[in-house]
């Protein structure tokens, strides 16, 4: 009977699996194809005479044509509001290295430069390692479900950092 049970939950995990990658490469319909999908949705719920259908497919067809014109608006302000952003974190960016420069000597901004310098190798390094698929086991949920980082094997210049535990 166990066995049975762990099958049934085996199979319908896969299957939930399946459906779940389905859902991710849904492309848009067009506005002609939502429109006849209401349409005929209505017709077998209410029984609509084919006058009633023309009607209704006209409406939805318009509906869908509005709403299609409001998603491609939606995203180009998106896209426009990711620009200016980027531009803003940019320029703030470069004004508070711009201060931080007049502070520090020229020595200091050498190691400075450097230090920016290995971090972004690092980071690039993550990045790279994040497309293979793996976090190299950096991230691990700790107390209470809180994330600890803990350091890597080859890693022996970063300290050990983790939350506090109450």
């Amino acid at each position: 009977m166990k066995n049975i049970a762990l099958v049934a939950l085996l199979v319908s995990g896969m299957a939930f699996t399946a459906v779940a990658q389905e859902r991710g490469t849904r492309q848009m319909k067009s506005a002609e194809e939502l429109a006849k999908m209401r349409t005929d949705k209505l017709t077998e719920q209410l029984g609509l005479s084919e006058d009633q259908q023309k009607e209704i497919y006209a409406l939805n067809l318009e509906k869908a044509e509005q709403m299609k014109a409001t998603h491609e608006e939606r995203s180009v302000k998106m896209a426009e509001m990711r620009k200016e952003r980027a531009a803003k974190v940019e320029a703030e960016r470069k004004a508070e290295q711009d201060r931080l420069n007049e502070i520090l000597t020229v020595e200091q901004q050498e190691v400075l430069k450097q230090q920016q310098a290995e971090r972004y190798e690092k980071m690039k390094a993550m990045r790279e390692s994040r497309k293979d698929g793996s976090n190299g086991d950096r991230f691990k949920r700790g107390h209470r479900g809180k994330m600890e980082f803990h350091k890597k094997a080859d890693s022996t210049d970063t300290p050990k950092m983790s939350e506090s535990k109450e």
